[in-house]
């Protein structure tokens, strides 16, 4: 990496004049350093140096709460992590790690002069049919279908049963 030259005063309030209509009060900074990329990374690619657009967001107002000035490993370190995904973007978009597996999305007509030219078309997924039924030891409903549970209530069945019994023979 080249050294920079490092820029005047003058420069550095010019950019941070540049720059503060850009930040809102209130504005979150990791997500105003993923707006913001290309612009950052076309300064950091000319003749400007971390450290030089640090000094310049710290003079227009753009730091954390605290109010510490950026240095130029603080600044490369957040713009980095701000150009990380998001990290419930995959699954609020519904898509998985393999992105590749997935199909591509379906094309909205072009329209060309006066004549729309639709998208190319997309084979339906087949249509499987049922599967027969599984046969079994005996096709007759069984009437008094096992139960399974806690002891009591296996107990209150019993007493139930005792019950109804008592009823129906009195």
């Amino acid at each position: 990496m080249s050294l920079k030259r490092k820029p005047t005063d003058t420069e550095i309030e010019t950019l941070a004049a540049t720059i503060r209509p850009l930040w809102r009060s209130g504005d979150v900074v990791r997500p105003w350093l993923r707006q913001h990329r290309d612009m950052l990374l076309a300064l950091v690619h000319g003749e400007w140096s971390w450290a030089a657009i640090g000094a310049a967001l710290s003079k227009a107002g753009i730091t954390y709460r605290t109010g510490a000035p950026w240095t130029a490993k603080a600044l490369r370190s957040e713009f980095s992590r701000a150009q990380m995904p998001l990290k419930g973007y995959r699954r609020r978009l519904g898509r998985s790690e393999d992105a590749a597996s997935a199909p591509p999305p379906v094309e909205a007509p072009v329209t060309i002069g006066a004549g729309v030219v639709p998208p190319a078309a997309v084979p339906a997924a087949p249509i499987m049919a049922p599967l027969p039924p599984v046969p079994g030891p005996s096709a007759a409903p069984v009437s008094n279908p096992p139960r399974f549970g806690s002891l009591n209530h296996l107990r209150c069945r019993v007493r139930l049963n005792a019950q109804r019994s008592s009823v129906t023979a009195a």
